[in-house]
């Protein structure tokens, strides 16, 4: 009796390590592109490069990722310097877009995050490349491959606020709505993007906007409460709330000011 209470135990701590392993096994064998989108893939003296996306690319922010690999021994590169350019090639000229390129340190599922906000969608007017450039740290290696006809989708988020400087010389600020995509009755929230068109290739981050929030519902005469005026986290987002407090046609203004100077507003339509 006493042999056999002794051992009950042991099988039993013995099944619980064996559940453990196989457990450890199963997240360690999780593909961390499961439910992402590849946009692309390419390969540059012994670099493969994968793009991966959230969603369809389309006008306003997008999170792009990207997977490098070394092809002589199949091992992840976790640590790179990458910059990449996205290009609308269109016939009489040629324009770039907002971005922030990934951190140096791959995240923990070894990807590279990167952020950046089309302007224009892809079509009869153009076509957008995005060139990547990368420098693998541990190897000391540079890289470029070049991703070609990025099919970008129109949303009708992106606008233009013109303003004008103390010398009237006129400033254009590239303005996004985003994650209103599926709005609901109650509480959205929702991120602005805010970039400074500095020439047809550079478009800095703008930090210190003050910006409020004002939905109306034009055919009813009234607005909501509740509404959280956006504020800056981080690449040229503000993050804010609206609030729609029934369904059908909306129009929600967000009214712009720097320095205690007003900017101007830009107007935006939901209808659901």
């Amino acid at each position: 009796m006493k042999l056999r209470y002794i051992l009950t135990p042991v099988i039993g701590l013995l099944l619980l390590i064996t559940s453990c392993e196989e457990k450890t096994d199963d997240i360690e064998n999780i593909d961390p592109t499961e439910n992402l989108i590849l946009v692309g893939s390419n390969s540059d003296n012994g670099l493969a490069v994968n793009m991966y996306t959230d969603d369809s690319l389309q006008v306003g922010l997008n999170r792009l990722y990207f997977q490098l690999t070394d092809e002589s021994t199949g091992d992840a590169v976790t640590e790179a310097h990458i910059t990449h350019k996205p290009i609308m090639n269109m016939a009489t000229m040629n324009h770039s877009c907002p971005i922030a390129n990934p951190d140096m340190e791959a995240n923990t599922d070894g990807l590279f995050e990167s952020e950046l906000v089309f302007v224009m969608a892809s079509g009869m007017m153009g076509t957008w490349d995005d060139t990547v450039s990368i420098h693998n740290e541990a190897a000391n290696t540079m890289h470029k491959v070049v991703f070609e006809n990025l099919p970008v989708l129109e949303t009708n988020m992106k606008k233009n606020l013109v303003a004008y400087d103390a010398d009237s010389v006129q400033v254009i600020y590239i303005v996004t709505l985003n994650r209103l995509g599926n709005p609901e009755v109650g509480s959205n929230e929702f991120t602005l993007t805010v970039h400074k068109k500095a020439s047809m290739m550079s478009f800095p981050e703008v930090v210190d906007m003050a910006i409020s929030v004002n939905p109306q519902m034009p055919d009813m005469g009234h607005g909501s409460d509740g509404n959280v005026n956006p504020v800056y986290s981080e690449n040229g987002k503000y993050e804010g709330t609206v609030v729609f407090s029934m369904t059908g046609y909306w129009t929600i203004d967000f009214a712009f000011s720097q320095n205690d100077e007003s900017l101007g507003t830009v107007q935006y339509e939901v209808n659901f």
